[in-house]
């Protein structure tokens, strides 16, 4: 049964596309979005899916036009699904101002597609700065209103207050898988764990928690055996396909936890539930740990990837990162450098690009990381 419900987890990271288009069939009303700095629980207690787009395997046919070939090829790919007319199932998209190539995407997108809706949310460049939230909760109220004015109705606060607990039920049960995988990387391997997590995005979050408590309730079932030889880490933006995590266990070894925008970093901190809906929504956004494209202290992103690999007990640290990502580009020899000096810890960076990816040169280099972190 855990097999089955793994298997169809990583069926569905490989091609999301036609899981997508069974929604609207089935009358949902998906509406992209790209970046996890999105308050899904707005379109959500609208009647809305949230989903995510995170770029497809193929040759660029239409986005050239509009996009360099410099630009992440998540943001090309999308683009050139769109404009090939293969997302008609979307209600529209939802962009953040994050980094160069997103804040470009949404003035194309919007002059290119035309999809019934397009959202904007404009998050300040200083994050987790006292200046920074009134800003952000004006600009999370505003978000809602385009909403409501898609919808045409006003969204009711015990709505929003129904999707918050949703969603936190959602990043709850993440964490739960997560530190399960932690403290017993056999019952819950590095791929099964993840493809579990990336389900949730293109699924209603309702199905997906149940989803979710299916996979711990077989996973605690299961009894430990011969742990992994090699406990790995991986850090960075996305992790677009499973490949990653296919070729770490093909190789004997475990993804045990990440610091992923796909992955850890999605469902950090929960909204708190006492305040008032906009601004519980907004702190939250303000206080998770910031994505590398937003204003922060390098020393602490260092300090939070330190404490993730001792508390995780990772040998290694794999900076899995999409080519032309230059906000976490830029981070990396001052991050691979901490984690040499401060814990000992190796590290090998690993970019990617969908439109050339090359499984047979990701294997190499992963195989040869892994074999010095075991000193073969």
């Amino acid at each position: 049964m855990e097999d089955q419900l793994v298997e169809k987890c990583v069926q569905l990271w490989e091609d999301p596309i036609p899981h997508l288009a069974q929604i609207r069939e089935e009358g949902g009303i998906p509406v992209a979005y790209f970046c996890s700095y999105v308050p899904e629980e707005i379109m959500h207690a609208a009647g809305l899916t949230p989903v995510r787009l995170l770029g497809a395997r193929r040759t660029i046919s239409h986005a050239d036009a509009h996009l360099q070939a410099y630009c992440c090829s998540v943001a090309r790919t999308d683009l050139d699904m769109a404009l090939a007319g293969e997302l008609s199932f979307l209600e529209g998209a939802v962009f953040v101002q994050t980094c160069d190539t997103m804040m470009r995407l949404s003035d194309i997108w919007r002059r290119n597609t035309d999809f019934p809706f397009h959202g904007d949310l404009v998050l300040p460049v200083r994050m987790g700065e006292d200046i920074s939230l009134p800003f952000l909760v004006e600009e999370v109220k505003r978000f809602k209103a385009q909403v409501e004015y898609h919808v045409g109705s006003s969204i009711r606060e015990d709505a929003l207050r129904e999707s918050i607990r949703t969603y936190n039920e959602n990043r709850r049960l993440a964490e739960e898988v997560y530190l399960l995988r932690r403290a017993d990387p056999v019952a819950v391997d590095g791929l099964s764990a993840a493809a579990a997590l990336m389900a949730g995005y293109w699924m209603k979050k309702e199905d997906h928690n149940a989803l979710l408590k299916r996979f711990l309730e077989n996973a605690r079932s299961k009894g430990t055996e011969k742990l992994p030889q090699v406990r790995l880490l991986v850090t960075g933006s996305v992790c677009t396909t499973p490949d990653l995590y296919q070729l770490v266990q093909e190789l004997g070894a475990c993804v045990v936890d990440d610091d992923l925008c796909s992955g850890h970093r999605y469902f950090d901190s929960l909204v708190e539930e006492s305040f008032p809906p906009e601004e519980a929504l907004a702190r939250r956004l303000w206080m998770r740990v910031n994505c590398p494209s937003k204003h922060q202290s390098l020393e602490d992103r260092a300090e939070r990837l330190l404490k993730q690999v001792k508390e995780s007990g990772a040998q290694g640290v794999v900076f899995y990162l999409q080519s032309f990502c230059e906000p976490h580009l830029f981070d990396v020899p001052y991050l691979r450098r901490k984690l040499q000096e401060e814990a000992g810890i190796p590290s090998v960076v690993l970019e990617t690009e969908l439109q050339s990816f090359s499984r047979g040169q990701l294997r190499t280099r992963l195989q040869a990381f892994i074999e010095t972190i075991i000193g073969v």
